[in-house]
This record gives structure tokens, sequence and C-alpha cells, in this order.
């Protein structure tokens, strides 16, 4: 009531029909005490005379036909009265926690099947009074069997069946993964199936409560009910992963915990969440060794979402990658002077370059489609090829383009005397998109293999 007319006031000047009716017919439910009270409005809505004047107007027609209904034809419907279905059930719920208090002491999980007895209630305790027991772990917790079964396929099918629950109306849960859920936990679960409301679940208990409703299964995504198979089981799982995720926030160790749990529990979203924030921390974490608490086959998940997310940033080995051949300043035309001649098995094929009078270097230049990495070149001639001659290839150096895009010394210089090829391995790694072994004058290579 003390905002009502601020909310109207809102929803008329920002035209939010919808919002405007609503409040409309919070004011029918409630017009004798607006009548009696008009402070409650009329200050508020003093610059608006037009909304005033037609909830006066409303008012009027919904007293005139409720008097007119009285006397003959039936008049019109009353407001919709704001819904009370979900405090009720909330009754039921704490009706239930009531009884689990007056049961402490005087009963224990060992009694036979029928419900222990505590002092006779008065009629109005009767009618709220629990009839089934769910057991987690060691402890006991009392329910209303219609209610669950209701709104749980599990309950519904336990209650219905032959076995022991039908006779005692007591279900144990055994499918929980890890620790006993806490009882904050259940009741935060057991609040939900009474309620629809969330409001329970928290960063503390998110986990077991998403281990209560159990995991996802196969690609039902939002409609898969888990282990309980309960209704709108998505609304509670989403809740309970966003407490996690706000839980684990930043904190990179809390991160890692929370990717093992949801890969244990099955829980596809929370795991994928906590799949991008260790990919997005990797460096920090691989650092330090956080990695090692997981399990090979999780570990193997984010090194694959790391080469992924990072292919254009992690460069891969030049091995078996194909590369574009340049001959320059000019090509020697007694050789094929191309990437299949110059990486064949054949040594009497290659390329070759020549210097000019405007630029005495002779080089051949690889250039991938994308920075590579280069730990060792392999080089031959053909020495028994009068196209190759070991002085055309000696002396060679191997260089890469820089990011600065200048070409640097890969610290490599060729040199074959007694082998017709040889592995050159480079000092350090090299990653770079391109490669070229340059000496002054002319360059003869009959292969040239990066790896």
């Amino acid at each position: 009531m003390a905002h009502f007319a601020s909310v109207l006031r809102e929803s008329h000047v920002r035209q939010i029909s919808g919002l405007k009716q609503g409040c409309m017919r919070f004011a029918l439910h409630n017009f004798d005490t607006l009548v009696e009270r008009p402070e409650l409005f009329m200050h508020t809505l003093s610059d608006l005379p037009e909304v005033v004047a037609e909830l006066f107007r409303l008012g009027r027609l919904w007293k005139d036909a409720e008097g007119e209904g009285g006397r003959s034809a039936p008049g019109r419907p009353a407001p919709a009265v704001p819904s009370t279905i979900v405090s009720d059930f909330g009754r039921l719920f704490d009706a239930a926690r009531l009884e689990e208090h007056g049961e402490e002491g005087t009963s224990s999980r060992e009694d036979s099947g029928d419900r222990p007895r505590t002092a006779p209630r008065h009629r109005g305790q009767q009618d709220f009074a629990p009839d089934c027991r769910v057991v987690v772990g060691e402890d006991m917790y009392l329910a209303h069997s219609a209610m669950l079964a209701a709104r749980s396929d599990f309950f519904r099918a336990a209650f219905a069946s032959e076995m022991v629950e039908r006779t005692s109306l007591m279900v144990t849960l055994q499918h929980c993964r890890g620790d006993r859920p806490r009882r904050e936990s259940v009741l935060a679960m057991m609040y939900f199936l009474y309620t629809g409301k969330t409001t329970k679940v928290n960063g503390s208990n998110a986990i077991e409560v998403l281990s209560l409703l159990g995991g996802e299964h196969g690609d039902e995504g939002d409609s898969s009910g888990g282990f309980l198979q309960l209704h709108d089981a998505a609304t509670l799982r989403r809740a309970a992963e966003a407490a996690a995720e706000s839980a684990a926030g930043e904190d990179e160790d809390e991160i890692i915990k929370l990717l093992v749990q949801a890969n244990e529990l099955g829980a596809v979203r929370l795991k994928q969440w906590a799949l991008r924030m260790t990919v997005h921390h990797f460096k920090e974490l691989a650092l330090r060794g956080a990695l090692e608490v997981l399990p090979g086959s999780l570990l193997t998940e984010v090194l694959r979402e790391v080469a992924v997310g990072y292919d254009r940033l992690l460069p891969s080995a030049a091995k078996g990658l194909r590369w574009e051949l340049s001959v320059l300043p000019q090509a020697d035309n007694g050789l094929e002077n191309t990437y299949e001649a110059l990486t064949s098995a054949d040594l009497s094929s290659g390329a070759g370059a020549c210097g000019t009078s405007g630029c005495s270097e002779a080089s051949l230049v690889a250039t991938f489609s994308q920075p590579v990495r280069v730990r060792r070149i392999r080089v031959g001639v053909d020495l028994t090829n009068g196209d190759f001659e070991a002085a055309w290839v000696n002396e060679a150096k191997l260089q890469f383009l820089a990011s600065s895009g200048l070409w640097q010394d890969g610290d490599v210089t060729v040199i074959i005397r007694e082998r017709l090829v040889r592995d050159f391995e480079l000092p350090e790694v090299l990653i770079a998109p391109a490669f070229r072994l340059v000496r002054r004058h002319r360059l003869a290579v009959g292969l040239l293999i990066f790896e």
C-alpha cells in the first residue's frame, strides 16, 4: 500500500500498460482502504488528475456491478486477488519443520516403519501434519507425500510402488555423490519443492543442492529433471549454478575445485563455465602447478579448450605443414623451384636462387599461413648432380621473420661436406610465420624440411 501510488505513477508516465493494469487491480481490491486513506495516493498523483479520475471511475463501475449482481444479473468478477498459493505451501513446509522439532529425542531411524507419534494434536495441527519421511544419510526430514509426488516423478513412483516406501512412506536418498549433504542443503531443495522458490540456495550449499538434484542426462538440457525428476528442475539448477559461480568468482583455486565438482556431478553448464574460467586463467594455473589436481581426462579437456581458444596464438609445430616458396631475387632456371621438389626425397630436384647486380643475396623463403614453431631444419643436396655443388649451399644462414617485420639471424649456418642430407638443431625453438636460407651470390638446395 505504501508504494502503490508511486508504482502506478511510474507505470503511467513510462507507459508500461501491463504494470499499470496490475496497479489498478490492486487498487480495486483495496478500494475501500484507499477511499478511507486518500493520503496514500492523492499527493503522489496530484499532477496526474486523469489517473485519479480513471481510478475512481473504475471503482464506481465495480461497486455498481457488485450491487446490481446481488439483485438481478451476475455482476463482474472481482479483481484478481494477489495469489497466496506460495505462502500457503510455505506453511506446509514450516509445519513439517515444526513436526521434526517435536519428534527430536522421541524416536530414531531404527524404529519400526510406523511414523513416530508425538503428543495429540488439535484439529488445525492435524490438517498440516506431514505424512512421509525422507532420509538422507543419518538425517530424516518430514514432508507431505502429496506435495513431493506432485513435484517429483521419482517420489511419485516411490509412493505408488509396492516397495517398503509405500508401506512406511519413507524414502531414502542414496544417489548423492561425495559427502553427505548438510541439512541446510536438503532443506533448500525441499523448500523449492514446496514453494518453487530458490531463496534458500546460496554459495555454501549450491554444490550439495546440485548433488541432490542429480546430473543432466544426454542432450535433454533444461528438460532434465535429474535423478529426482523434479518438475521445473531447470529453475533450481540454474539458481544453484549461479550461486556456485558467484561463490567461486575469480579465485583460481575455487574455479579448479568447482570444475572437478561439476564434472563429477554431471552439471553440464556449470562445467562449461568452469572450463572457460580455467582457460582464462590457464597461464597462472599452469605456472604454479594448480592443474595437477585434475583427473587425466578432465585435464585433456582443458588442454583441448586451450588449443581451440588460442588457436591463432598458439603456434603449431612446422613438421608436416605446407608452406609457400619464394625464390629471390631471381630463380635458377635449371631447378624445379617448387615446394614439392624441395620436400621430396628426390635430391636431384630442388630450388635455387641467384643474386643480381642490384641484390647480391640469394634466398629461398618459406612462408607459412600462420606462425609456426621450428626446432630443426633438414637440408640436403645431390652432390652427383651437376646442378648442385656443396659450395652453393655451404655458409648459408637460417633467418626468421620477426614480429617487427625484419629478418633476424637464427644462429644456424649450413655446412655439408661428407653427407648428402644433414639435420641442423636450432639453439632454441623459433616461432615465426616465415623462414629463409640466404647466402651471397648463389644458393641451390635439393631438400629443405622444417620441423
